[in-house]
């Protein structure tokens, strides 16, 4: 495999692992993690807020560029602010936005068995169902169907987990296969690719 190839290899197993670290600690900690979690963005985001506006009250008051500055300042330090005093609102979000990211990885991880089919390998349905169980999975988290935040995030833990290892999997065969047809004949098209 090529230099190009290889580091892709690497950053999609990276990603793998880093699904597996994201999940187990989510799925071990749901309420710690997503309460500090809310409460870090929303100190960061309020420190941005009062830098901003701060900064704009203290400069010249005859540019127009640094009212934009103002307002964006205002809203940073209001976000910010809201993050940390509602923590549980900002978590109801959270299932929503993570389940889309779920359903979209899981659609890749659809075009890589494509490509394990396109090789020939006969278990390439193993793969496909893989990637479809993780856009189910992914839509059930953006329709939210636990009541609780703490179980939402449990089960979101649980899909990253279940994300990595279905990625090292597919991974692996393509991998595998890849170099089984590469010595055996020379291939039109890269997989990878």
């Amino acid at each position: 495999m090529g230099g190009f190839l290889r580091g892709r290899l690497i950053d999609f197993r990276l990603a793998s692992a880093l699904y597996l670290v994201l999940g187990a600690v989510l799925a071990l900690w749901p309420g710690t993690v997503g309460i500090l979690l809310c409460r870090v963005l929303g100190g960061v985001l309020l420190l941005c807020g009062v830098v901003l506006a701060g900064g704009c009250l203290l400069r010249d008051r005859g540019l127009n560029g640094l009212r934009l500055e103002l307002v964006f300042g205002v809203i940073a330090g209001g976000i910010g602010l809201f993050f940390l005093l509602r923590p549980w609102s900002v978590l109801s979000l959270l299932p929503t936005l993570l389940g889309l990211y779920v359903v979209v990885d899981s659609i890749a991880a659809l075009v890589r068995s494509a490509r394990l089919y396109r090789l020939e390998y006969r278990r390439w349905w193993v793969s496909m169902l893989l990637a479809a169980l993780g856009v189910l999975m992914g839509g059930a988290l953006m329709l939210r169907p636990f009541g609780a935040v703490r179980m939402l995030i449990r089960f979101m833990g649980l899909v990253f987990l279940y994300l990595g290892v279905s990625d090292l999997w597919s991974l692996y065969k393509l991998e595998t296969l890849t170099q089984e047809a590469r010595r055996n004949s020379p291939m039109d098209e890269d997989p990878w690719g």
